[in-house]
């Protein structure tokens, strides 16, 4: 992505720090800014937390960056994108795009509430097929030891 070019165009200055931001969130996709400032430290030492914040808070309000908002737990941000919406996983924490045709659902609110809709801000949460598999994994263990227990018992 160019950066450079994008923020040019919401004219605002090109500056190591804001080229460092943008960097590490395309890295990570999602990073709260806690994550994001230890990540930026490695490569500008001298880079304020205090910097971090003001450079977040003016990237979003210039539509570069979004905030996604998660129901019990830290902000974190995203390079701005066409709508979507998030799946998190209750187990590890990852939190992902989910890139659908939303035109039905939005449809459907409009009819619903009557409002004039501009944005969509959703996260679902589940589990993750990773930790799906994982919890499966650790099941069908547990039930082969209680199976071999059982046989040794007898």
């Amino acid at each position: 992505m160019d950066f450079e070019q994008r923020l040019k165009a919401k004219k605002l200055k090109v500056t190591p720090q804001r080229m460092a931001i943008l960097k590490e969130i395309e890295a990570y996709g999602h990073i709260c800014i806690e994550e994001l400032y230890e990540k930026i430290r490695i490569r500008h030492p001298s880079t304020s937390l205090a910097t971090v914040y003001k450079n977040i808070a003016i990237l979003c309000d210039s539509g570069v960056l979004s905030e996604v908002k998660i129901p019990g737990h830290k902000q974190r941000y995203e390079i701005n994108q066409s709508g979507h919406i998030h799946v998190m996983c209750e187990k590890c924490g990852a939190l992902e795009d989910l890139h659908i045709d939303f035109s039905d659902f939005k449809h459907n609110c409009i009819n619903a509430s009557g409002y004039d809709l501009s944005g969509l801000s959703a996260v679902f949460s589940g589990v993750c097929p990773k930790c799906g598999s994982a919890s499966k994994k650790a099941i069908d263990s547990l039930d082969r030891n209680i199976t071999e227990s059982e046989a040794m018992i007898c």
